[in-house]
């Protein structure tokens, strides 16, 4: 199965984020739904440019409740302000003509629940959630 066909399928809303949010608007949009484990950054041409992960959002959030602080959590908190001071430029996607057995692995060896679809233009088109495709195999196999 394509990835295009998948999505279609399988449509799931990606959360986006302008380059200059800040991070309070970031962690609105990112808590306001419980499906969403990453957000993608777009810039003025809505084409994709970085990802932010949960998990390095709620470790910055969390930095002020440590009791101890590293070096690095520090300066994150000195220069973090914007989506694209925050951002990961080279993040793993998928492209809507590749096979859907080929990502999969990709996913997993990354450890990414949700893979972007990203176009040729940069464009975002959705995101393949493992959980949904783990369903998906789990009926077929039934």
């Amino acid at each position: 199965m394509k990835v295009s066909d998948w999505l279609h399928q399988h449509p799931i809303q990606a959360g986006v984020v302008q380059e200059d949010w800040s991070l309070e608007q970031i962690m609105e949009k990112l808590l306001s739904n419980s499906r969403l484990n990453d957000l993608y950054v777009l810039d003025a041409n809505n084409q994709v440019v970085g990802h932010l992960s949960y998990k390095k959002l709620a470790k910055l959030v969390l930095a002020e409740h440590s009791a101890h602080h590293t070096r690095s959590q520090i300066l994150e908190r000195v220069v973090s302000g914007t989506a694209a001071e925050l951002m990961e430029a080279h993040f793993v996607s998928a492209s809507p003509d590749e096979n859907l057995d080929e990502i999969l692995y990709r996913q997993l060896d990354h450890w990414v629940e949700d893979l972007p679809v990203i176009n040729q233009r940069e464009e975002l088109l959705g995101v393949i959630n493992l959980s949904d495709v783990l369903l998906e195999v789990m009926k077929s196999n039934n």
